[in-house]
């Protein structure tokens, strides 16, 4: 079946293949759920490095700050096509005892990004230069328990899937036997039914669709979620062949391997197949529909219409990036009385709060540099004073020996 992917994906491949392709991933896990091997593996290089995502909280603190961290990779297939892909990395994701911050700061990332190019459409004068940084696709990566879906994760999917392709995977799925996984899929698929859960399950439209794109998509519903395995290390199986694998008393498992793993199904997905797929529902169905909700003052950034409040829960912003905004409920009933200048005040507040917040989020910004320049002096320090020791050490080995 994955024949069908690939070959579903040539004439897409064939329009682009002068030009390079820009595509945004997100990949949200907690710690230990093998976000950053599985990064590595997709890109099939060391993009991030494993020690450095270890995070732990300071002093007597049971709070871990959420770290969003941007990685640019060009990847290029057999046929030349070029792909920027622009990975964001979440450490510090769910490792708190109350991680309603973390939803807020992903969240806020996410909405900040359609703001950005609202903003953009609405000038007189655009920038050529402007770059899109919408997210395509959030994959979220579920801790193989066996048991469904945590509550995080339930939470995750319900605040973020109306406004960011959510992709559920089973990470590690080689801690768990084909029967565990598939009744674990199984479970996943029940919890995500049973509290309708807006993740991205490759809609299409039944008219209109040849029947290569209609298997093609049931096939992928049927996997989901997917089962990945990921792997840092390459290993040589005899014969000259290498293979990204991990290894074990008993042998070396290939990540690649579609009998025990769905990773190399998933890659053409996201790289391949239905890249274009995601950019173009993201851009046509998620970022129209924040559109409209914008500019009909239904919404202003930062806040959710109680409508939705039942499958959704009203959103409010990370006090870190915003200030407080008026209630949707006085827009709504200003909006009845007099719609024409209610619909001109919420875009002056709109704009108001989306100056705020960039000027908010320059300053966080600020303050992660100068935290990095403090921990970056401070090692150079230790460097320093290594340098020094051993130089030391080194004279009095000379002289002893002299």
């Amino acid at each position: 079946m994955s024949s069908i992917i690939e070959a579903s994906s040539t004439l897409r491949k064939r329009k682009h293949l002068k030009r390079g392709i820009t595509f945004t991933l997100m990949v949200v896990g907690q710690s230990g759920s093998g976000r950053s091997t599985f990064i590595n593996t997709l890109c099939g290089q060391q993009v991030v490095d494993v020690s450095t995502t270890i995070m732990l909280p300071t002093d007597t603190s049971t709070e871990i700050d959420l770290q969003l961290r941007e990685e640019t990779v060009e990847l290029e297939d057999d046929e030349g096509v070029k792909i920027q892909l622009n990975i964001i990395d979440t450490p510090g994701f769910g490792d708190s005892l109350d991680n309603s911050m973390s939803f807020e700061v992903i969240s806020d990332y996410v909405r900040h990004q359609y703001d950005e190019i609202l903003l953009e459409e609405s000038r007189v004068r655009r920038n050529p230069r402007f770059k899109d940084g919408r997210v395509h696709c959030c994959l979220y990566l579920i801790n193989p328990t066996g048991h469904g879906l945590k509550e995080v994760d339930v939470e995750f999917m319900r605040k973020l899937g109306s406004i960011v392709n959510v992709i559920p995977v089973i990470s590690k799925a080689d801690s768990l036997t084909p029967e565990e996984l598939k009744l674990n899929k199984k479970l996943i698929m029940e919890d995500v039914d049973r509290f309708n859960l807006p993740i991205y399950n490759f809609p299409f439209d039944e008219e209109d669709i040849s029947e290569e794109d209609y298997q093609t998509n049931t096939y992928l519903r049927s996997l989901l979620p997917f089962s990945v395995i990921g792997s840092n290390d390459a290993e040589n199986v005899g014969d000259g062949v290498i293979i990204r694998g991990r290894k074990y008393h008993w042998g070396t498992l290939d990540v690649e391997d579609s009998s025990v793993s769905d990773f190399v199904v998933l890659r053409n997905t996201l790289l391949i197949s239905h890249l274009h797929d995601l950019k173009d529902y993201t851009h046509e169905i998620l970022y129209e529909r924040y559109r409209t909700e914008a500019l009909s003052g239904e919404s202003v950034p930062f806040a959710r219409s109680t409508a939705n409040a039942g499958a959704d829960m009203n959103y409010v912003a990370s006090p870190a990036l915003s200030t407080p905004s008026k209630s949707i409920h006085s827009n709504a009933d200003q909006a009845q009385s007099n719609p024409p200048q209610d619909t001109y005040l919420a875009r002056e507040e709109q704009i108001r709060l989306e100056e705020e917040r960039l000027r908010a989020f320059e300053e966080r910004v600020q303050q992660e540099l100068i935290f990095k320049r403090k921990e970056l002096l401070e090692r150079e320090k230790e460097l320093r004073e290594i340098e020094e020791r051993l130089e030391k050490e080194a004279q009095l080995k000379q002289e002893s020996e002299a």
